[in-house]
């Protein structure tokens, strides 16, 4: 699912966000990047996303390379990605319900399939009386799960998540690991950014650590042993 050989970021202002990325993804892993606030696990899953171009190496993500994408390969990308990142992007003046909804409406899903399983996935994160609410109304939460579950409600063959328990109590950290979970379940290769140990506890994966731009395997021992995949740092 993904292959990184040397890839480097370097931005416009000379920051040097990652160096030197040698990592293996398999189809349905379940993969943690581990990190302090600027060590480059947000920019990470940007160019995973086709967000950010990496400035050297190679990165190929689902059999599209991010170096030098073809017309309509970014695009393509992203109808097989569901991303949670920090700033949410959900659309003020609609309800929890309804930016879900839009997720699929962008697959073509049509209306009764779509209501159905807008549903589903609110109810899966908790918010099952909430789908009616504007999402300026929920708290910061509560739209934190809102863009979970329009993630994972598209059922992508991969998932970024970039902190989706940040800020989070421990009932909710636990609705956030069963939808991912599912989502896992259902084939998706995941691949969170989190500080949260409680989130890897209940979702066991392979531990990685970036420091300063660079990866690193963490150290793991019993249930996540034994979850780890078949790919690795090369």
């Amino acid at each position: 699912m993904i292959i990184a050989q040397g890839v480097a970021k370097v931005y416009d202002n000379g920051t040097q966000a990652l160096r030197n990325i040698n990592l293996t993804v398999k189809q349905g892993e379940v993969v943690f990047i581990l990190g302090e606030s600027g060590a480059g696990k947000t920019t990470f899953l940007k160019l995973l996303l086709g967000m950010e171009k990496p400035t050297a190496g190679e990165l190929i993500v689902a059999g599209t390379s991010l170096i030098k994408p073809r017309a309509g390969d970014i695009r393509r990308l992203r109808r097989l990605t569901g991303a949670v990142f920090q700033d949410f992007k959900l659309i003020l003046g609609r309800t929890a319900r309804e930016n879900v909804a839009l997720s699929l409406r962008i697959l073509g899903i049509g209306w009764s399939d779509n209501r159905r399983r807008s549903k589903a996935a609110l109810a899966a994160v908790g918010l099952a009386d909430k789908g009616d609410n504007l999402v300026e109304t929920l708290s910061w939460g509560e739209r934190q799960r809102v863009a979970l579950a329009r993630a994972v409600v598209r059922e992508p063959r991969l998932l970024l998540a970039d902190e989706p328990t940040g800020n989070l109590d421990g009932a909710s950290v636990g609705y956030v690991a069963q939808m991912l979970a599912l989502a896992v379940k259902g084939g998706a290769t995941l691949v969170v950014a989190t500080h949260d140990s409680r989130l890897i506890e209940r979702l066991p994966g392979r531990v990685l650590v970036l420091e300063q731009g660079s990866l690193k395997e963490a150290p793991v021992t019993g249930r996540e042993q034994a979850a780890c995949g078949q790919g690795g740092i090369e």
